[in-house]
């Protein structure tokens, strides 16, 4: 059969500065595998979408598990605080042996080897083979265009692949999920498309429910990561881990990376190494609370002296260093005291805000690089209450002072104030913001901004 050829043109595009977590706003992503290539770290995610009921009328069946996927993108980042979307790589209508209204295309993986970029991932088959089989997409270009593949690889039936390649060359599939030994391994061939020899169901880990085996090495040591669910019925997923001398195993179980989201029944994650940090990317619903609507999240990561993994505890700020000259958006705070967070807007790209003040309280917001001398702040405030004041400090809430402001009473509306600083940093530091006011809930907080 001559090979079907897709080429999907979608204009890249930058989207909104966001240092903080979720670190991608503009369409719901989960499941986020993080590659480094050509010195960016690209993130490739699945793609969560609303049901819509006139599917229905075109022979389109609704999944009792809710999860709606149509396409998959790519995103890049260099200082992991811009991120560009390079628009849809791969679609469900191009697929050519999947079925075109099964919305079910679920956790991908990528990896590169001798000039191509190799692209799996899960959807539904249009001849009933399966609940899922895996497809291979390729390209030249870590954002594309890619190729579709004719048709699926025989002998990856099920959800989540992630290839793995080793030092020597050779390249491995992990897969699948359910209770028992239901992860997987197998060697693919030196073409990718296929696999070799026998499948191995992997043993010594829970038997509880497992899926999205993520692999990677460091320090001759093989980390298989994967969620896992201890009761299906009444629990969330965690992210565990098991270690092996060899990527075929046997492994060692060696405990959790991250715990359960209480509101969020599943978690799926990726590891990676960029510029000397490794960083853990997972999902969490912070914009849409329901469990099918997910958003991409990071945060670091870090190893103990013998080589196991520290736990990571998700955060709001997130990761990279925050330009000074750029708005901060202080409700992705480091850390909090005595106030809140909630949606000043929901609908579109999200927008929050520090609430439910109390005296005294106080957020922080780590690492911002002052490369320039600043001359003012600018505060985007409400207000119900005459003269609250808001302390800009430098690292801790006895922290030098950079400024001091004054607040009018709004009349609860939101305005834009301005107001020269008395001090201004240098390097990278931390924010603090403190609230200094008698009166509960007197001032809320969007956004600060140097000048």
């Amino acid at each position: 059969m001559k090979q079907l050829i897709v080429f999907i043109s979608f204009l890249s595009f930058s989207i909104q500065s966001w240092a903080q977590n979720p670190i991608i706003t503009n369409i719901y992503t989960a499941d986020p595998t993080a590659r480094v290539y050509n010195n960016k770290l690209y993130i490739y995610p699945s793609h969560d979408v609303q049901w819509n009921p006139e599917w229905e009328k075109l022979g389109a069946k609704k999944e009792n598990h809710g999860h709606v996927m149509t396409d998959y993108h790519a995103f890049s980042t260099t200082d992991l605080v811009n991120y560009t979307d390079h628009g849809v790589i791969v679609a469900q209508n191009d697929v050519p042996w999947g079925l075109k209204n099964g919305y079910g295309m679920w956790a991908p993986c990528i990896t590169y080897k001798n000039g191509t970029y190799y692209y799996y991932f899960p959807n539904t088959p249009a001849d009933k083979s399966g609940f899922r089989q895996t497809g291979l997409a390729t390209a030249k270009n870590p954002e594309g265009p890619f190729t579709i593949e004719p048709n699926y690889i025989k002998g990856l039936k099920g959800i989540d692949p992630n290839p793995f390649i080793d030092d020597d060359g050779q390249a491995y599939m992990y897969w699948g999920g359910g209770k028992g030994n239901s992860l997987k391994v197998v060697k693919l061939s030196d073409a990718m498309k296929s696999i070799e020899g026998e499948t191995i169901a992997i043993k010594g880990l829970p038997q509880e429910y497992k899926e999205g085996p993520f692999v990677f090495k460091r320090n001759e040591t093989y980390y298989l990561t994967f969620p896992l669910n201890y009761d299906t019925k009444n629990s969330t997923e965690e992210i565990a881990y098991a270690i092996s001398n060899n990527p075929l195993g046997p492994f060692e179980f060696k405990g959790t990376i991250m715990d359960r989201f209480k509101d969020q029944w599943t978690n799926h994650h990726s590891i990676v190494n960029y510029k000397r940090q490794w960083y853990f990317f997972y999902h969490y619903n912070h914009i849409s609370k329901a469990g099918n609507l997910r958003s991409t999240c990071v945060d670091s990561l870090f190893f103990n002296n013998d080589g196991t993994i520290k736990k990571v505890k998700p955060t709001l700020r997130g990761v990279g260093i925050h330009p000074a000259l750029k708005k901060i958006e202080i409700d992705r705070y480091s850390k909090i005291e005595n106030a809140k967070v909630d949606f000043t807007k929901k609908a579109g790209i999200p927008e929050w805000k520090i609430t439910n003040v109390k005296p005294n309280a106080w957020v922080s917001y780590n690492a911002v690089n002052f490369d320039t001398k600043i001359k003012s702040i600018q505060l985007n405030v409400k207000s119900n209450s005459d003269k609250p004041i808001i302390e800009i400090r430098e690292n801790s809430i006895n922290g030098k002072l950079i400024a001091k402001i004054s607040i009018n009473n709004t009349q609860n509306k939101w305005v834009s104030i301005r107001k020269k600083i008395k001090y201004s940093p240098k390097g990278i530091v931390n924010i603090v913001c403190v609230f200094k006011s008698d009166v509960e809930n007197s001032v809320e907080l969007d956004w600060i901004k140097f000048k």
